[in-house]
């Protein structure tokens, strides 16, 4: 009987070691209207392969209460950043025109109701402080 009793405890152990990554990442709703202002560190050590090194877990999980019209996520940060999205519609990725590095990355359009995974990246696996400004404001 206790084995069984590990046995069930470890497997409760794993599911919740594998849903924890999520609920270390910064959540916050957005609706109409509104608009968020956030910050945080660029970068990571998991190379995603086609949008620079990433955080394990996303910078910030923003869920969108209902379809937005429009919206505009835009990344202010140095270095050679990237930003990632990852949500109901799609997986974007956000890089610099070019080759130059203005530190300033934008992702606009119609936003379908849900959650967003966003990751602030690095291309050169660097870690800056960057500034997230959100709007549903053209």
């Amino acid at each position: 009987m206790k084995l069984r009793n590990l046995t069930v405890l470890g497997c409760v152990f794993g599911m919740v070691l594998a849903l924890a990554p999520n609920a270390w990442a910064d959540r916050q709703q957005m609706t109409q209207g509104g608009s968020l202002s956030l910050s945080g560190t660029s970068g990571g050590p998991v190379n995603s392969q086609d949008c620079g090194f990433i955080a394990q877990t996303p910078n910030h999980i923003i869920e969108i209460t209902e379809d937005l019209p429009y919206w505009r996520v835009m990344v202010t940060t140095s270095g050679s950043p990237t930003l990632l999205i990852d949500g109901p519609s799609g997986r974007y990725c956000m890089l610099p025109e070019g080759s130059a590095n203005s530190g300033i990355l934008q992702y606009s359009g119609y936003g379908t109701q849900g959650n967003y995974n966003i990751y602030i990246g690095d291309r050169q696996q660097n870690q800056n402080p960057y500034r997230l400004l959100i709007t549903d404001q053209k």
